[in-house]
This record gives C-alpha cells, structure tokens and sequence, in this order.
C-alpha cells in the first residue's frame, strides 16, 4: 500500500495577508492621546510596508480600560472580524488587548476558529501558533495579576486620602461647583441657581420627572449639556454637597472594575461644613424627607379597603359638599381598583363617560383642605411645572362666574 502525502495549501496562497492592528490607551490625557496617534501611524506604516500584507485598517479605544469587553473600537475588530474583513490582527500587548485573562482568551480564541491569527509584539506570541495559546494563557495571568495589584495600590492610595479628608478631582467637577487656584471648592453661581431651583421646587412636592420637564422646557443644560434626565434630577436632589457635606467613597469598583454604589463594602468618610453650600441644610433635609415620602408611596402595598361598608355621612365628612365642575354633579366616594380613595363625578360613574368627562380627586387632597361649610365645585388643572393640582370654589361662586363666561345676564358681570 501506497500512502502519498498531500501538502497543506496556504490558505492566503497567493493573495495578500489582510492586516490589522488594535491600539489602546486607557486616559484620555494629552500624553496619551499623542500615543495614540503614534501607535496608528506606526502600524499604518509597518503594514503598508510589507509586500506580503494589505493594510486592513486600526482599530483604537481611547480613555478605558482593557477590563471592559464592550469597547466600541474592540467590540467593531470583533464584528468585522465576523465579516471576514482582515486575516491578521497586530496588538502591542498582551495588556493593550484585554486586562483580564477571561476577555483576552475568549476573544483570540473566537479569532483563531475564524482563522484570524493575533500577534503581540512584545511577548512575540501568535495565537495561531502551536504553543501560542499556551504562552498567552500564561503571560495574560501576569498581565492581569500586575494590573491587578496596581490597582489594589491605588485603592489603598485612594483610602489613606480619604482617613485625611482629602478630596478627590471629581467633586469639582460636580454640578455647581468648581475649584479656585488654590483647589478649594468654591459655587459656580450660574449653575447654583438651577440648583436651588430644583430644591425649590421638589421642597414643594414637584416630582423629579416634572423638574426634569420643567428645566428641558427652559432650555437649561444638563452638566454634560443636552437634556436633563430623571436620574440626573435625582442625582441633584440627593447629592450631600449642595448642603455643604461631603462623602468620601461613595462608591467601589468590583472584580471587574464596575463602579457600585459603597452599601457597606467599604469605609466611607463624612465631612460636614467641608465648602460653602448651595442650599440651606434645612431645605436639603425637607426635600429627603419628601424624596422619601414619594419613594414609600411607590414602593409600598396599598392599604386593603375597608372590610365592611361604611356610611358616607359617618366616614367620609365631605359627603354632599363636593361638586363637578363639568355637569355640576356631586362627587361620591369610591375606591379605585378597591386600593386608592377618590371623590369622583356621579354622573361619570354611574351614567358614562360620555355624558360627563368627569373628575377624580384624590382623597388625601381634601384631607389638606379640611372641612367646608359650604358646597364647593372642585377644579383640576396643571400648574406651570406640569402637575396636575386641584383647587376649590364655593358652589355658587363658581356658577355664577361660569354664567359670566358664557355671556349671561347676571349681577356679577353687570359689577
């Protein structure tokens, strides 16, 4: 028997090697950004160098970290890759690829089943090489385990800062604030005014997605520019530092370098009259207190409703004293859904919506009024920041205007 031995054909056999390359820095500093450049145009240069290569393009990320997987400059090699755009993928580093080993082997190891060989130049490795992904396991666990343990020396950097009340950068760049020449915390006046605004307005009950309405409305800016969020109102609102208080470290970073809000994780330092405050601390306190009243209000179950009837003339005091505005029908109690109380139209209960479009006032509304001596015609309308609110006319009053309004002979307009 006869065995011929047929040679392995050059996938890239007469063609070209498609070459790419992957660069990145993880600041966005000027230093940094310079490398950037450079890394470009030097790869750009080494792969239009080569005769056996095609230029396929850099693929870069600036200002983040190798441990995130969702790079844009990253995720969009990987994606072209798919697409059978390049055959190559030049790195400088096991580090400027990826900063944990689970991100570096999964992605050269879906780059090697497309065929796709990745060459770092400094550990000299190629993953498509027999012992390529065996070096990379093992210089990739050095690489994270250095980045690691600098990472570690910052924290404890960071921590021993923090025990001496000394602030990071970032709480100058908070809303409001900025700092002198000297690095103190001073106002920046132009945004404190929004500031209080807000308090202003959540201290009188305005929810946060109206504030947030309110703002976009007027044309003021996020911090960041653009348009104002309900994260960002709330981020305002429950920030120490318009008081003048300051928290350190709010928040820590796990495993994978993902910032989480600090539940206990780690210590936190509290400095009270550390700068000069926005709002009074007082103002601050009232709208926690309000903030937190609405947030109860979501959050918790619903009473049950009563479990027997109730007389509406025992219970429920504003029994025949409150009137539609729309048909002039009295309201009547009811429970909403058996959870919520309300003072609805009769006409719109017990006719159709058709025949009157109804009002439903809540009856924690009329517990703020108290009680009335005479019949008064509810009115619902919504106020400059959008929220719906309802005020109170006598009855009588509030016929006779709408007589007037309509052009009726009456006493009131004759006036």
């Amino acid at each position: 028997m006869r065995i011929r031995i047929i040679p392995r054909k050059n996938r890239n056999s007469g063609k070209r090697l498609r070459v790419c390359a992957y660069a990145r820095v993880s600041t966005a500093t000027e230093e940094q950004e310079d490398s950037l450049v450079n890394q470009t145009a030097y790869y750009q240069q080494l792969i239009s160098d080569n005769p056996a290569w095609e230029f396929a393009g850099v693929y870069s990320d600036e200002g983040i970290t190798g441990y995130k997987e969702n790079r844009p400059g990253f995720q969009q090699m990987l994606q072209d890759a798919r697409r059978g755009k390049f055959d190559m993928v030049l790195v400088k580093s096991i580090s400027r690829f990826a900063r944990n080993t689970y991100t570096l082997l999964d992605a050269t190891r879906e780059l090697k089943a497309l065929g796709i060989s990745v060459f770092f130049e400094l550990q000299n490795i190629d993953t498509l090489s027999a012992s390529g992904e065996l070096m990379l396991t093992i210089k990739g666990a050095f690489a994270q385990a250095e980045s690691e343990s600098a990472s570690q020396g910052a924290r404890m950097m960071y921590r021993h800062k923090f025990a001496q009340q000394i602030r990071t950068a970032a709480s100058e760049r908070t809303y409001g604030f900025c700092a002198d020449r000297a690095g103190n915390l001073c106002v920046k006046e132009d945004e404190a005014q929004v500031v209080r605004l807000m308090f202003d307005l959540a201290a009188r009950g305005v929810w946060a997605s109206k504030i947030k309405a309110y703002l976009n409305k007027n044309n003021i800016p996020a911090p960041k520019g653009g348009k104002w969020d309900d994260t960002g109102v709330a981020r305002v609102l429950r920030n120490e530092m318009y008081k003048g208080d300051l928290v350190l470290q709010k928040t820590v970073k796990d495993s994978r370098r993902i910032s989480h809000p600090n539940r206990g994780e780690q210590d936190q330092w509290y400095i009270k009259h550390n700068h000069d405050a926005i709002v009074p601390p007082d103002l601050w306190d009232e709208v926690q207190a309000v903030l937190a009243q609405r947030r109860e209000h979501l959050d918790n179950p619903l009473p049950p409703p009563p479990s027997q009837p109730r007389s509406c003339r025992t219970h429920y005091p504003m029994t025949g004293k409150l009137f539609c505005p729309y048909c002039g029908e009295r309201l009547i109690h009811k429970w909403s859904n058996g959870r919520r109380e309300y003072w609805a139209c009769k006409t719109n209960i017990k006719v159709s919506a058709a025949a009157c479009k109804g009002i439903w006032l809540p009856a924690e509304v009329t517990l703020a009024w108290g009680e009335f001596d005479e019949p008064v015609t509810v009115i619902p309308y919504d106020d400059e920041f959008g929220m719906h609110r309802f005020t109170a006319l006598p009855k009588d009053e509030y016929e006779a205007f709408s007589e007037c309004q309509y052009g009726k002979e009456d006493d009131l307009c004759q006036e």
